[in-house]
C-alpha cells in the first residue's frame, strides 16, 4: 500500500513508512508467540527499531524458550496522541543473538531488574498499521462529566463533630 487509505468505518490504513515512524517512536511493545506447549503466550517488552528490524532483550527463560521453539511471532505496538489511536502489528521471524556479537546493540532498553544478555532480532515478513479518531475524545466534547467545571455552585457537605468521650 503506497498511501493512507480510509475505509467506510474511518479507520486509516497507515503506509509502511508510517508504521516505521510509530515503531520508532514507541519504547515498550507486545511480542506474541507460540509457546512451548502450543498455546500462545504474550510478553511486555521493551524494544529499538533499527535499520528495518526490531530488537529486543531476554534471559533465559520462557519467552526465550519459546522464541527458540518457533521463530515466527507478531509484534504489536499501540499508542493515542490524543485525539487518533493507532496499532502497527509486525508479522517476523525471531533469530537469537549473543548481546557481545553486535555491540551497537548494547543501547536496548530494558525495564526488568536482572541482566538480559541475549538479543533478539525480529526480521519482518509484514508491516502493518491503522490508526481511527478515538471515539471517547468526540463523547467527552458533547458529554459533560462530572470532574469538568460547570457554572453551578458547589453543594456544601454537612461537617459533624466526632462525639465527646463517654456519651452515646
Amino acid at each position: 500500500m503506497t498511501r493512507r487509505e480510509r475505509t467506510q468505518d474511518d479507520v486509516e490504513h497507515l503506509t509502511t513508512a508510517e508504521c516505521w515512524r510509530l515503531l520508532e517512536q514507541a519504547e515498550l511493545g507486545r511480542l506474541a508467540v507460540s509457546a512451548t506447549d502450543g498455546k500462545p503466550d504474550v510478553f511486555p517488552l521493551n524494544f529499538v527499531a533499527r535499520s528495518g528490524h526490531l530488537y529486543l532483550r531476554t534471559a533465559p527463560g520462557a519467552k526465550l524458550a519459546d522464541l527458540t521453539g518457533a521463530a515466527d511471532v507478531a509484534f504489536e505496538v499501540d499508542g493515542t496522541d490524543g485525539t487518533f489511536r493507532w496499532s502497527v502489528v509486525v508479522r517476523a521471524r525471531a533469530d537469537t543473538l549473543r548481546l557481545l556479537d553486535d555491540a551497537p546493540l548494547e543501547d536496548i532498553p530494558t525495564a526488568h531488574p536482572s541482566g538480559k544478555s541475549i538479543v533478539v532480532r525480529l526480521v519482518p515478513t509484514t508491516v502493518t498499521g491503522r490508526r481511527f479518531r478515538d471515539a471517547r475524545v468526540t463523547t467527552r466534547r458533547t458529554t459533560p462529566r462530572i470532574h469538568e467545571p460547570s457554572d453551578r455552585k458547589p453543594v456544601p457537605i454537612p461537617h459533624f463533630p466526632p462525639p465527646k468521650k463517654g456519651t452515646p
